[in-house]
């Protein structure tokens, strides 16, 4: 009886378990049943809706609007215009299906006078088959085998050309070759550019209206191609702020750069970007962030969805401290004096003057009133794509595109006097009060020197500052040693950078250590003196001299030039520029000594720059520079002046050099016409 109990309690158990193995096995079923529906329904379920559908769905940019840049009072300098660009992702097609719709596309733009992007042009002149780089550049960029390559090296440029027609891009022999270029030349772009949803490859640029509606209405024939706006950017007058503004280019054109900078910045290849000037220093404030739309159309070419899958963000706009009324004073006086320095007569004068620089500053807080360089240049060359007019630019003999305002290195010949008059007070040399004998000629240094002003026996600091004396700062600068002169020289900013946001040379300052890295020599005591009436190894940079000067202006205060005022967001949120600056250490008596001599320059009878300021409203401090160049035999020497106004209360400095300008006091009247434009806007603004 038990026995039987057990039995079946045994088959009871049995049953079980084949039951719960049963139950095991399918939920298990029903797990991976559910896991693929998942997969086919979400993962993949709008790829498959699509193609249930007949859709074809693209990615494309919507391009940020790049932030604008003013000038201090509100005045724009660039904005943005939108247009229409054309994009292309590559799409699975055969090669002839691909080269018909080019084909198709080219003849398009052609109708419609618009352009397409083309780097093979740059590298390969179809109409007279010549190349425009090394022969074996082509050829490793086209795609060829090294064993074609040694064979296409001494072939016929033709013969180059249908290699690239029949073997790289297999087009069809029906096509002529101009049409086979123009296929070419998109498909060249695709080789050595990405054109994936994500990355989609930019073709062509701003293109007209009538362009873009007859894409979209003939979608079906141009796969893979979509349009969408695109801002712009806009100059406005900018040859006036060529140098400060800078240019942009795209990305491409400096594909290098691109594979190593770019990418962990969030660029696409196709990008523009700010390549020189504000334009590259406030790139990523500039540059906003790209949104990205998503595109559905069907086989017929019609429109079934179109929506923003993430905005695109506007960049910031700039505010420069640049006043463009003063700037354009600044320009035109330059141009005009260079024009009146060529025709001006004098033993020395080689007729010759054609470039230079002005700036402007406030010396209470560094602000760069105008920065001119002369020749300038237009930065919407750039812009327009034009590369002849770019080669051209490049390749001007005269520099336009060089800042010469913060690259250029000029010795700043008796500008630098103020510097040495320094560094002998601070050392004690001399005194306020000390006077040198000053002879035609003396023996300093185991050389004999000889004073341009003659014999001008016992003088004072503000005698030899007035005059220029080059006798009396052979000897203090001397007496000082370079030692002192390079320690003074450094607490005044030269020999090393300003700290401005845009390019800047450090320039050379004559030193023991310079001599030695440069010329492998050792110091001689008659270096010091020449080094004294800023020559020899002295060069400095336009931007560094209104630095020294306004320092002096305002009584020791070295600040941080800068041309960005501020930055402002699209919502209203405002970064005002910090204020920067050093305090060199020069006593309250010496730069009240050294200002004297400098108001003398300009005040006193014989002052070397009394001329340009003889019925001036105020008093205005300077000095002059006539510098050598060693070029005298065929060419004029480079002529500088400096100044601050006014000489009691300081508000402003100005340096202004003229390259071949023969003598520093004919450059003080471009300095001239700055101040009358400032103080005469500063005089309307407080009648407002």
């Amino acid at each position: 009886m038990n026995s039987e109990k057990e039995l079946e309690k045994k088959k009871q158990q049995d049953l079980k378990r084949r039951f719960i193995l049963f139950l095991v096995v399918i939920l298990i079923a029903c797990g991976v049943l559910l896991l693929r529906l998942v997969h086919l329904q979400i993962t993949e379920g709008q790829q498959n809706l699509d193609n249930a559908l007949n859709r074809i769905v693209t990615k494309g940019i919507m391009y940020a609007e790049r932030g604008n840049i003013y000038d201090r009072n509100g005045v724009p300098i660039t904005g943005s215009r939108m247009g229409y660009c054309i994009q292309y992702v590559n799409v699975n097609a055969p090669d002839s299906e691909k080269n018909a719709m080019f084909n198709r596309l080219a003849r398009l733009l052609d109708k419609n006078g618009d352009v397409y992007k083309s780097t093979l042009s740059n590298i390969f002149n179809f109409n007279k088959f010549t190349f425009k780089i090394k022969r074996d550049g082509l050829l490793k960029v086209i795609g060829m085998s090294d064993a074609d390559i040694q064979t296409l090296m001494e072939a016929d440029e033709y013969d180059i050309f249908q290699y690239m027609r029949e073997k790289t891009f297999n087009i069809d022999p029906l096509y002529t070759d101009q049409e086979a270029w123009r296929i070419m030349e998109y498909r060249y772009e695709m080789m050595i550019k990405p054109a994936t949803v994500q990355t989609p490859l930019l073709i062509a640029e701003d293109v007209t209206k009538e362009t873009m509606i007859e894409l979209e209405e003939r979608n079906a024939e141009f796969i893979g191609i979509s349009t969408y706006p695109k801002p712009y950017r806009e100059y406005y007058d900018a040859a006036l702020v060529g140098h400060i503004l800078g240019y942009m280019r795209n990305i491409g054109d400096n594909y290098p750069e691109w594979s190593e900078k770019y990418p962990e910045l969030g660029y696409q290849i196709n990008d523009m970007v700010g390549w020189d000037g504000i334009e590259r220093s406030e790139e990523q404030a500039l540059r906003g962030v790209n949104g990205i739309t998503r595109k559905e159309v069907d086989t017929e070419g019609r429109l079934k969805a179109l929506e923003i899958e993430v905005a695109a963000k506007p960049g910031q706009d700039i505010y420069l401290t640049i006043d463009l009324n003063l700037q354009r004073a600044a320009y035109d006086s330059l141009e005009r004096n260079i024009q009146l320095i060529r025709e001006k007569q004098h033993r020395k004068n080689q007729h010759d003057a054609n470039a230079g620089a002005v700036i402007a500053m406030d010396v209470k807080n560094g602000e760069i009133l105008a920065m001119v360089s002369y020749p300038t240049y237009d930065p919407a060359i750039f812009l327009e794509g034009d590369w002849e007019k770019i080669n051209a630019l490049n390749n001007d003999p005269n520099g336009s595109t060089w800042n010469r305002a913060t690259l250029a290195r000029y010795a700043p010949g008796s500008t630098y006097k103020p510097l040495i008059a320094i560094a002998g007070l601070e050392t004690g040399t001399i005194t306020p009060y000390t006077k040198l004998h000053c002879p035609s000629s003396m023996e300093i240094g185991g050389l004999m020197w000889r004073n341009p002003e003659g014999n001008q026996g016992y003088i004072s600091l503000e005698k030899a500052l007035a005059t220029s004396s080059n006798m009396f700062f052979f000897q203090t600068g001397f007496n000082s040693g370079i030692d002192n002169i390079v320690k003074w020289a450094k607490n005044f900013g030269f020999g090393k950078p300003t700290g401005i946001e845009i390019n800047e040379s450090i320039g050379a300052l004559a030193s023991r250590e310079f001599k030695l890295r440069e010329l492998k020599e050792g110091w001689v005591p008659a270096d010091t003196v020449n080094a004294s009436i800023g020559q020899l190894y002295n060069s400095f940079t336009p931007l560094q001299l209104v630095n020294y000067v306004s320092t002096i202006g305002n009584g020791g205060l070295m600040y941080r030039p800068h041309l960005v005022l501020k930055r402002e967001n699209a919502s209203g949120e405002t970064l005002i520029t910090e204020i920067e600056y050093q305090e060199t250490g020069a006593k309250k008596s010496t730069i009240e000594a050294v200002k004297k001599g400098m108001v003398a320059v300009t005040n006193s009878e014989d002052g070397t720059a009394v001329s340009a300021f003889r019925d001036f409203p105020f008093d205005v401090a300077g000095k002059t520079g006539t510098a050598e160049t060693g070029h005298e035999k065929t060419e004029s020497s480079n002529a500088l002046f400096v100044c601050y106004a006014p000489a009691d209360d300081p508000k402003i400095a100005v340096a202004v050099v003229v390259e071949k300008g023969v003598v520093g006091a004919w450059t003080a009247p471009i300095a001239r016409d700055v101040l009358m434009t400032y103080f005469s806007n500063e005089e309307k603004k407080k009648a407002q």
